[in-house]
């Protein structure tokens, strides 16, 4: 469908190009409005033709440097035929428009110049290769065009394009009227020079290529050589009007060479989508813009009108695994379908593996919970048996204070005070026993109130006891442990001879103040503890320890 298509848009180009030949031969006529229709009509087909050649260079051709050149080779070419009218037409050849007549002459060799130019950059890219990073050497040619093109645009400053003969000051450019100075020559020579290096450049690189390229290209060199030798030679000999003006020759000859490179392929281009999709092996569907198809590939779509309009916005599935697809291109649309088979079956095991996934994570979370517990029960069942196991001590020996004693005797009052005194000691023990490091404040009153409660239950055994002074302190919880630890130790010693008892805090320790009815010794304690006598009261001070060892 490719091929058809693109020997149609040949012929009819080739055709539309006979067109204009017969409209130019048949130009001058006597009848006016035939002769303007003539006229218009070749300058539309001409027009036409550089402009539908232009669009398909620019949707054949990838986006290279070369299609750049080429790109603006044609839009030069259209100016050149704007350019030919106006100078033709409008400007004319009267005398009393001669500045129109002059200035249209020299914005006429601007195109001329600069296409020469265009064409020999395209060819030094061709024959370098698209991949070629280079390219600045190559718009070096565009000086010399620009420098001969700024001596035609200022030729009434030298006059080094075209003289004035003496006999016609007002120069117009009319034959007969002016001469041609040196840069005159000098045009034809860059353009000569420009167009027979490129196509030196391009047979070169032709000559690399399978053998019916070059000879596509000679043909097309020489007809355009023919059309022109025709032109300057033949026609006015036989007294026969042209059908193609020389630059109408000059503009669809260089397209022809153009075409020609284009058609060998020394230009990077994307027209072989038949072959892409027939290697890709995916079924491909190409419509127009009414949804006919024009192309085929692969094995045959089974999708309806409207499943293919929808596909066009959002993938559709027109069988279970199979996804169809769309989007627009030039012109029409394209379609394809890919088989999701296997994707399907890859994420239906995929659900059954994180199903999978997700129970064991269920009971690896569940696992985690119950160690948790566990860790926080042991962590609580180590703590509830170091209290159990300090606390011990001092509840046999309540155990035993209450079973020795009668109910309702003195000692039995003595022993109950004591009782007292001993559970006071194990409740602040316990909530010590209790406290973590980590939460303890720096200052605390911890050490201060288990010191006022002791005090307190004191008086139960009749001693006038009271904790006085700063309450804060900013000890650690194992000096803490270790001053209360020796502060129970002397009291409970000295409790029968204790008449009146004041406990006090020191920046290092504890310090008690008693009245004794008799000196008592001191027990074996953690911490050591310093005796003063004054006035017959008791003073003692507990230090707590400094780099591990007592004060």
């Amino acid at each position: 469908m490719k091929k058809n298509g693109f020997r149609r848009n040949t012929w009819l180009f080739a055709g539309f190009l006979l067109l204009g030949g017969l409209m130019h031969y048949f130009d001058p006529t006597e009848n006016l409005f035939l002769n303007s229709f003539l006229f218009t009509g070749r300058f539309a087909v001409f027009t036409g033709l550089v402009l539908f050649w232009i669009r398909s260079v620019r949707s054949r051709l990838l986006p290279t440097r070369v299609r750049t050149y080429m790109t603006a080779a044609g839009v030069m070419m259209v100016c050149l035929l704007a350019v030919q009218v106006f100078s033709n037409r409008i400007a004319g050849d009267a005398v009393g428009a001669a500045a129109l007549n002059r200035w249209s002459k020299y914005v006429y060799w601007v195109p001329q110049t600069v296409n020469p130019a265009l064409f020999l950059m395209a060819a030094v890219r061709i024959r370098r290769g698209a991949e070629d990073g280079k390219g600045w050497d190559e718009r070096l040619l565009l000086i010399p065009a620009a420098l001969l093109s700024l001596a035609v645009i200022t030729n009434d400053l030298h006059y080094l394009v075209y003289r004035p003969k003496a006999d016609y000051p007002d120069l117009a450019i009319v034959t007969g009227r002016y001469s041609q100075g040196a840069v005159f020559y000098l045009l034809y020579a860059w353009i000569i020079l420009a167009i027979a290096a490129g196509l030196v450049l391009l047979f070169r690189e032709t000559g690399r290529r399978p053998a019916g390229g070059i000879v596509l290209l000679a043909g097309a060199v020489a007809c355009w050589l023919f059309m022109l030798a025709m032109n300057l030679l033949v026609w006015d000999w036989l007294h026969v009007h042209q059908p193609y003006s020389t630059q109408e020759i000059n503009i669809f000859g260089m397209l022809g060479i153009f075409e020609i490179c284009i058609r060998n392929r020394l230009i990077p281009g994307n027209e072989n989508h038949i072959g892409f999709f027939e290697q890709l092996g995916l079924p491909v569907l190409i419509t127009d813009k009414r949804l006919s198809p024009v192309y085929r590939a692969g094995r045959a779509l089974n999708a309806s009108e409207d499943e293919l309009r929808a596909s066009l916005k959002h993938p559709v599935y027109p069988e279970e695994d199979i996804r169809l697809s769309g989007m627009a291109i030039r012109a029409g649309y394209a379609f394809w379908t890919g088989d999701e088979s296997e994707l399907h079956r890859e994420n239906r095991r995929l659900e059954s593996a994180n199903e999978i996934l997700g129970e064991e994570n269920d009971l690896i979370r569940v696992e985690n919970e119950l160690k948790e517990k566990n860790a926080r029960l042991d962590a609580q069942n180590r703590v509830y048996d170091r209290i159990a196991e300090t606390l011990l001590p001092r509840q046999r020996r309540i155990a035993k204070l209450l079973d020795s004693n009668e109910p309702d005797t003195e000692a039995f009052r003595r022993a109950l005070g004591e009782c007292c005194v001993l559970n006071a000691w194990c409740k602040r023990k316990s909530n010590l026993l209790l406290l973590d490091e980590s939460v303890l404040p720096k200052r605390n009153r911890e050490l201060f109130l288990a010191l006022q409660e002791s005090a307190r239950f004191l008086k139960c055994c009749g001693v006038e006891a009271a904790a006085v002074g700063e309450e804060l302190a900013d000890f650690p919880l194992s000096d803490i442990h270790e001053l209360y630890d020796t502060f129970e130790a002397v009291i409970e010693a000295w409790l029968p001879s204790m008449s009146r008892m004041t406990v006090s805090l020191l920046d290092d320790g504890i310090r008690l103040a008693a009245d004794t009815a008799q000196a008592m010794p001191l027990p074996e304690t953690i911490l050591p503890v310093e005796e003063r006598n004054s006035d017959g009261n008791v003073f003692l001070t507990i230090r707590r320890r400094k780099g591990g060892k007592p004060a």
